[in-house]
């Protein structure tokens, strides 16, 4: 079968090659684009599925066309049912609980205020340092300046006071 005078395994060769263009293009702009133009991303059309599908159908197309299972015609209307189906899964079992794990990470730093820390790297009174904070799913390491103004020394208690707009904690000494 022909389109627009293409064999159409050279059809979905040119899709899949597409898709994997864009599907690099993406990781790295894409955070770039979704800022510019305010796409949120978090529905079931967004640039993942979207680059997805585009790949999938490409790549199922001209698999399909080399075996020659089924007449052009019926792989198309599969092809397209079929990558449409695992898209979605993907989308709603894998894409959309990664992104809202990443959105309940950010969040989560406003969780450490009132916690106790460690410093880790020695905390200078007008500097930057380290502060680990033990918790149970595993230890979480962030920039710390004093919150007081004094310096605290490596291996010290230190209360979260407050965290920066830009996430330093703001941290000051506590008694055991």
């Amino acid at each position: 079968m022909e389109v627009f005078g293409m064999p159409i395994t050279a059809m979905y060769l040119f899709i899949l090659v597409s898709g994997v263009f864009l599907t690099f293009l993406y990781i790295f702009v894409g955070e770039l684009l979704e800022g510019l133009f305010d796409i949120a991303g978090d529905g079931i059309v967004n640039p993942i599925t979207i680059i997805g599908f585009i790949t999938l159908f490409g790549g199922l197309g001209y698999i399909g066309e080399v075996l020659g299972l089924v007449s052009s015609g019926l792989l198309i209307i599969v092809n397209l049912l079929l990558s449409a189906v695992i898209i979605v899964l993907v989308n709603f079992y894998i894409i959309l609980p990664l992104k809202r794990t990443e959105k309940s990470m950010s969040s989560s730093i406003q969780d450490l205020k009132g916690r106790v820390g460690e410093v880790y790297t020695s905390i200078p009174a007008d500097g930057f340092g380290e502060v680990i904070i033990r918790r149970t799913h595993g230890t979480v390491s962030k920039p710390a300046k004093s919150f007081d103004g004094e310096p605290l020394k490596e291996g010290r208690f230190v209360l979260i006071v407050d965290i920066d707009e830009e996430g330093v904690l703001l941290v000051s000494e506590y008694e055991v």
